[in-house]
Formats: C-alpha cells, sequence, structure tokens
C-alpha cells in the first residue's frame, strides 16, 4: 500500500482524466484512460476503463488479459480473474505471460493442483521469466500452502465494525498491551486533503480510536502534526504507546520512516532516525527493542540479501542510531522482509516475509529475540489462517498474546482491507474475578451479628463450665443449684443455640447474559461474608439472595487482556424485608 510521492504527481500530469481531488469516478470507456491507469498502477480504475471497453469488445485479447490482472492486483475477490485469463489461453496467439497470471488467479482460489499445472505451461513455453517471483519459486508456494493449510491454528476473526472500517482499504492496525487504544492506516475518502494517490484512493492518513467499555469509539484522523494531504502511515508502536513510528512520503521526507513520541494525550510531530537510518534508500517500517535502545527497520539499501532486508541499529551515548548491521540469513532472504515487530513481551518477533516457506506473497514469521547474546534463532511460519495466499503484513498483539490486531480481504468486510481482531482459542484467557462483602444497611456484615453470638453462646459455656468445676464434685448437681448461683443461664443458653442455628442462607446465582446459561451458584465466607467469584471474559447477571433480606441484582463485563477490567471488588448491601 505504500507509495513513493513523485508517483502521484506523474500519475496527475500524465493522465488528463483524473482529477486530484475528485470524489466520484465514472468510466469513459477510454483506451488511452484505460493504458494510463493501468500503467501507473491504478487497476481499480483501469479495470473499470477496461470492462466498459469490454462491453462492446468482448473478444478483445488486451481487454480480458488486463482486466484478469486488474482483479489480481486489487483487494477484491481476485478469483474473479480467472475466466478472463482462461478465456486468454484458449486463444491461439496470447502472452504466454497468462499462463503465469492465471496460476497466481487459481492460487487466490486454493485451486492449487490447477496452478501448478499454469505454472508448468509458463515454464514450457519458453518465455523470459521477468517476474518479480518466478514460476518455480511459485510451484514451491503452492507445496508450503498444502502444508500450512493442512494443519490450521485455532483461531477466530471478528471485524471491529463500521466505526472502524470504511469501504476503502484499512490496513496497519497496531494496539496497546492492555487494547485501549488503536492507531491504524486507512485510504477513505475524508483524508485529509483529499488527494488522490497512483492507485485511485486517497492519498493514506493515520486514524486511531480508544475503548469505551466493550466498544470502540467511532476513529478519526490522529493530529495534523502528523498527517498531512499526502502520504503517512503508521508502520510500528511501541506495546506501551511511547512510540510510533511513520511511513511518511510527503513534503517532509521521501520514502522514509520517522518517528513519533507520545506527548500526554497525542503525538509530537514526527521526527528523522538519522542519516544512518533515513538513507537515499527506500525505508518502510520500524520497531524497536523492548528497553529502546536498539532500532530494528527494513530497507532495500544496497548490500543487502535481495530486494527490502531487515537491519538493526544502536542508539549511541549522543542518543542517536549508528551504523545499521543486516540481520543476516537467518532472517533475510533474496525476497522482501519488511514490518518487524515485537510483541509486548520483548521476545516475541514478527516480521512479513515473502521468502522462506511463504505460503504466497508476504506471510508473517516469528521467532525469539535473545536479549544476551542479541541474536534470533529461526523464524517460523505463523499459520493458516493468519496467514493467506494474499499479502499478510502486520500483527499487533495483546499482552497475554490471546488477541492480535491485522488486516485481512475477508467475505462480509465492508469493503477492501479490514482490521481484524483475532482470538488464539488455545491461549487461556485471564481468569476476571468478583468479589466483596456482604453487609447490613448499617455496612456490617451480615454475619457480623451471627459470630457475636456465638462468642456470646461460648463465654455463657465457658461461664457454666467454671460453674460446674466450682461445686462440690461429690454434692447433688441440679438445675436449682446451678439456678441459684447465675439466674436465668439455662434459659440463656438455649436462646444462643437456636440463634445460633439462624446462619444466613446467602446464594449468589451468576448467570452468562449472552448463552444464559447458569455460570454457578456460590456462597460467602460464613464467618466473614466475603465472596470471590471467577468467570472466564464475558457478560454476567448476578443475584445476591437471603431469606429475610430483598435480593438485589447486579451486572458485570470483563474483557480479557484488559487490566482494568479483570477485576471487580463491590460491596454488596442487603435490606431486610421488613
Amino acid at each position: 500500500m505504500r507509495t513513493l510521492l513523485f508517483t502521484i504527481f506523474i500519475f496527475i500530469l500524465l493522465s488528463g482524466s483524473v482529477d486530484a481531488q475528485r470524489t466520484d469516478f465514472v468510466p469513459e470507456g477510454s483506451l488511452k484512460a484505460a493504458r494510463g491507469y493501468f500503467q501507473y498502477q491504478n487497476f481499480k480504475d483501469a479495470m473499470a476503463e477496461y470492462l466498459k471497453l469490454s462491453e462492446t469488445d468482448s473478444t478483445n485479447m488486451e481487454y480480458h488479459h488486463n482486466i484478469g490482472l486488474c482483479y489480481l492486483y486489487t483487494n477484491i475477490d481476485k478469483t474473479l480473474a480467472i475466466p478472463y485469463l482462461e478465456w486468454v489461453v484458449e486463444q491461439e496467439k496470447f502472452d504466454p505471460n497468462a499462463w503465469y497470471d492465471l496460476g497466481r488467479a487459481y492460487q487466490y482460489a486454493y485451486r492449487f493442483d490447477d496452478a501448478r499445472r499454469a505454472f508448468k505451461k509458463f515454464i514450457s513455453s519458453g518465455e523470459k521469466d521477468m517476474n518479480p517471483i518466478s514460476a518455480k519459486r511459485q510451484l514451491e508456494i503452492c507445496d508450503n500452502a498444502e502444508k500450512i493449510i493442512a494443519s490450521p491454528l485455532n483461531v477466530t476473526f471478528t471485524n471491529l465494525g463500521e466505526d472502524i472500517n470504511s469501504p476503502y482499504p484499512d490496513y496497519n492496525p497496531f494496539i496497546l498491551q492492555d487494547e485501549s487504544y488503536l492507531v491504524y492506516v486507512s485510504k477513505r475518502n475524508s483524508n485529509l486533503g483529499g488527494w488522490i494517490d497512483y492507485d485511485g484512493f486517497n492519498t493514506a492518513d493515520i486514524y486511531h480510536t480508544t475503548k469505551t467499555g466493550r466498544s470502540w469509539k467511532k476513529s478519526r484522523g490522529i493530529s495534523n502534526t502528523i498527517n498531512t494531504y499526502l502520504v503517512e502511515e503508521i508502520v510500528g508502536m511501541t506495546p506501551d504507546g511511547e512510540i510510533m513510528f511513520v511511513y511518511m512520503d510527503n513534503e517532509y521526507a521521501m520514502a522514509d520512516v520517522f518517528y513519533s513520541e507520545k506527548r500526554g494525550r497525542s503525538y509530537k510531530r514526527p521526527e528523522a532516525l538519522g542519516t544512518y537510518v533515513n538513507a537515499k534508500s527506500f525505508e518502510g517500517a520500524a520497531t524497536i527493542s523492548q528497553n529502546k535502545k536498539i532500532l530494528f527497520f527494513s530497507s532495500n539499501r544496497e548490500g543487502g540479501k535481495g530486494g527490502m532486508d531487515l537491519y538493526m541499529a544502536y542508539q549511541l551515548p549522543t542518543g542517536e542510531w549508528g551504523d545499521p548491521t543486516n540481520l543476516g540469513d537467518l532472517i533475510n532472504t533474496e525476497y522482501d522482509e519488511d514490518f518487524p515487530y515485537f510483541a509486548p513481551d520483548g521476545e516475541s518477533f514478527y516480521f512479513a516475509s515473502t521468502g522462506h516457506n511463504s505460503m504466497g506473497g508476504y506471510d508473517i514469521f516469528k521467532c525469539k529475540w535473545n536479549k544476551k547474546t542479541k541474536t534470533f534463532d529461526k523464524p517460523i511460519n505463523v499459520g493458516y489462517p493468519i496467514n493467506t495466499v494474499e499479502d499478510n503484513t502486520t500483527i499487533s498483539f495483546s499482552e497475554s498474546m490471546r488477541h492480535a490486531y491485522m488486516a485481512a480481504l475477508k467475505p462480509g468486510g465492508y469493503g477492501e482491507l479490514d482490521i481484524y481482531r483475532v482470538t488464539f482459542n488455545d491461549v487461556e484467557p485471564k481468569k476476571c474475578f468478583l468479589s466483596g462483602i456482604i453487609l447490613t444497611p448499617d455496612s456490617i456484615s451480615l454475619f457480623d451479628n451471627y459470630n457475636k453470638l456465638c462468642g456470646q453462646k461460648v463465654n455463657l459455656q465457658n461461664e457454666f463450665d467454671t460453674l460446674i468445676s466450682q461445686m462440690n464434685m461429690e454434692d447433688k448437681i441440679d438445675t436449682i443449684s446451678i439456678e441459684m448461683m447465675h439466674p436465668g443461664i439455662f434459659e440463656e443458653l438455649q436462646f444462643l443455640t437456636e440463634k445460633t442455628k439462624e446462619l444466613p442462607q446467602i446464594t449468589i446465582k451468576v448467570t452468562n447474559t449472552e448463552s444464559k446459561e447458569i455460570q454457578g451458584i456460590y456462597r460467602p465466607n460464613k464467618n466473614t461474608g466475603k465472596y470471590i467469584i471467577i468467570v472466564e471474559p464475558g457478560s454476567y447477571e448476578v443475584l445476591f439472595s437471603c431469606p429475610g433480606y430483598q435480593s438485589t441484582t447486579k451486572e458485570y463485563f470483563f474483557i480479557d487482556d484488559e487490566s482494568n477490567s479483570v477485576y471487580n471488588n463491590e460491596h454488596i448491601i442487603l435490606i431486610p424485608e421488613n
């Protein structure tokens, strides 16, 4: 999704049918416009033009082939390319690259056997392979995909809804470790300035939102100290939210990563990472170690392993970043590596790669960072369906690692890429606690009177035993003699005995308000009146009841991974019925 600033202006100048601030696009059926859009990678509008042209010439080879390519290059249903490309390869003469393109279309449909046949057809054609990923490599990718899909992860995707997502591309989400703050990129029509980027969407802006209870507030553009009329994308954020890394392609920088520090409730204007990092090459994304002393970033600078590579740089005593070091063959490949990210534990390191055992496009990989040796172990593919045959680039985790946030293209979304919350179901959720003391209206534990009566009974029984021991054991011990020494002691003992049998029969019934299932019946401690209830995250109705008292109902909800909502301490007052 990242762009180069000069591309925007070239596109605007050379394509006469493009308005830098248009809001609606209506295809003209112009071959010149279609070719112009296609050349400058505005595949969305190129497709619209070619589809319009194909209405009047349904057997045109160029139209069919380029419509197929436009479907492959846009974030809609890429499998729609299949019938157009199948038509092309059925013709007597055609560009052999159509076999390669058809293979990719079959990959997006998870038709791997058909994809292999198409790639082999391209290889056997003798056409020189000028594709960024060769057909031979695509055969390996088909094998990788089948193996990875055979062992899917137990995960659940939840779309964040219309307050976050739009009909336009929404991507690169990053979350605070307590899930209270979300920041991401969008190319929606309401972006600052309304300038059109090379791909036909508005230039990218950064959006953010906070959570109120269980719901996200409607997102809005981040401060204008960061967003401009051109391109700004968040490409990294520390789990504590203190530092945000911003890819900038605007009046301040061209294809560079800057950093912005938190200031109160907002962020400062982005600053450069220094001459060693912000070189003349393309820098795409960045992250930082837990102690904020080592910077990791992606770059296509000279001397790398191929394409985009990941680098690390140590902070110098001056506060500047030193000369970067390539992370080496264990991490980098001849293909692209990008979007480094440290999870909240400071050791789990994630990045995107089109190399290793990718199952198609960019996949997300994970490895461990050894803080002592400053080295990584071997990266592994995170797995399906986090990774798919399409590009999967960024992921951001909650503190417990049970939840993560990422962009995905899924059926039922709002259009283009959407932001999703992913639940890793095999990671146990945090337990949520309800606790407190059952009180009378006088703010005294409901069990206090009972405990006082028990104490009075014990004291009186001790006094009775003392009277017996003081009597002459040879004398006849009868009720008369005891009553003479302590008038009314028998009645008092009988009264206290009966009273201590009247233990408050308090029950606490917990019901899940979503499933309507009773989670359990609990009772408080009979000595202290304190209750403790442990439940999994969710919404609950809790009924406190006791004979002789009015029942009371409380409602609670708990969202795991949020430190401010996994524990609730509340004293409950029960009012006598009379």
